[in-house]
């Protein structure tokens, strides 16, 4: 039966994972302070099957098992180790739930990818792109998933494709199937659901603030409506005056870093719930740029927020790295002065290289230390061989030189 976690109703066996998934923690705040990419490390780490992304935009990613995250959502699983449980059992499911679907089709249409989001109010939703007869690509289609008391909301979702299926069979059988009878897919079924759901909160908008939070848009204004009389009370006469808070206020927009659509800019000026969302973001682009800074390999990284105000985050950066055991084999090889002189001038050029990749925060200090010990160690090596004037023409001692010149 379906037992509830905070906000959400998961499965029992989905508790179980997340009550022993922290448990079986040594320090319960492991993540606490890593910020939203430790968070997304570790999620990948016990849901190896799921690929997961920061942001809310639908049809981000290729085949089955994707699922975006909302930056805000991330940051509630980093600093409260309850959230955090909350939603590895609802990962749980959908975990399972994606094992399920992909073997079961409600009308033997195949799926080219599906995928999940959590948004920034909890609520959960399901997207799918298909693929038609003739290979091509059919409409997207995404829903909110209902997440009710009385039955598992992934078994109630399976069910219902099983039934549709069923019927489909049956009527197969019988002769009667056209192009009008076959029955909707699940994202179809999704989309309906949605529908209900808006037209219930139409209907209910005054009592829906006291149930739990099911993703509903109602309970994510309310939300949005506790926040700070500071920003509520901030008004802009243009874009520009916008635009410049934010670069005062963000070190991802002063830095350039961020491209925010100016159609969505626009209604920001004068939409509080969506200048709100905006500078919640941009609050959390700024956390995720401060948590890189101090990495080695970071280079850059680039904020999109797009008209609907949804945002993407995309880091780049690269290492480099010293072979110390190829220069050591290689040290050890030499036989006379003109080889060591050959290793070290190329020791002389893995230190500019190193040296300039520190600059750039692609190594640290310590890599710098390896190469300049290899190079007093070749030092050294000079002056223990001493006079090698009888081995200039030796064969044997230049083939074995060259063989680890090249390996």
């Amino acid at each position: 039966m379906p037992v509830r976690v905070g906000n959400s109703y998961v499965t029992e066996a989905a508790l179980a994972f997340a009550q022993k998934s922290a448990a079986e923690s040594v320090d319960k705040e492991k993540t606490k302070g890593k910020g939203t990419s430790g968070v997304l490390a570790e999620l990948s780490e016990k849901f190896p099957k799921l690929k997961f992304t920061v942001g809310t935009r639908p049809f981000s990613g290729s085949g089955m098992g994707n699922v975006a995250i909302s930056p805000k959502i991330l940051r509630e699983m980093e600093k409260d180790p309850a959230k955090r449980e909350e939603y590895e059992a609802l990962l749980y499911d959908v975990q399972q739930c994606t094992d399920e679907m992909s073997m079961t089709r409600p009308n033997g249409s195949k799926v080219k990818a599906h995928g999940w989001i959590i948004h920034e109010d909890g609520g959960l939703s399901a997207w799918s792109i298909g693929v038609s007869e003739g290979g091509g690509r059919k409409p997207e289609a995404s829903g909110r998933v209902n997440r009710s008391s009385k039955k598992t909301w992934w078994q109630s979702l399976l069910d219902e494709m099983k039934d549709k299926k069923k019927k489909l069979d049956k009527k197969a059988k019988q002769g009667k199937i056209g192009d009008a009878e076959k029955p909707e897919s699940l994202t179809e079924t999704l989309k309906r659901q949605q529908e209900e759901a808006a037209r219930i909160l139409k209907a209910n908008a005054e009592k829906i603030v006291s149930l739990p939070n099911q993703g509903n848009p109602a309970l994510a204004k309310a939300y949005l409506a506790g926040k700070t009389d500071a920003v509520k009370a901030q008004e802009f006469s243009n874009t520009n005056e916008l635009m410049k808070y934010l670069r005062d206020q963000f070190a991802v927009v002063r830095e350039g870093m961020t491209s925010i659509s100016s159609k969505h800019l626009k209604v920001c000026l004068t939409d509080e719930e969506k200048r709100a969302k905006l500078l919640d973001n941009l609050r959390v682009a700024d956390e995720m740029l401060e948590e890189n800074r101090g990495k080695i390999g970071f280079q850059s990284m680039e904020v999109k927020i797009d008209e609907d105000g949804e945002m993407t985050t995309i880091t780049s950066g690269g290492r480099v790295g010293f072979n110390g055991e190829k220069r050591a084999r290689q040290i050890a090889a030499a036989q006379t002065q003109g080889d060591l002189e050959i290793v070290m001038r190329l020791l002389q050029v893995d230190l500019e290289q190193i040296e300039a990749g520190y600059k750039q925060n692609m190594c640290d200090e310590a890599e710098v230390q390896k190469v300049k010990d290899m190079i007093a160690q070749a030092e050294q090596r000079k002056g223990e061989l001493g006079d090698t004037s009888d081995k200039e023409n030796d064969p044997a001692a230049k083939a074995s030189f060259a063989v680890n010149m090249l390996i």
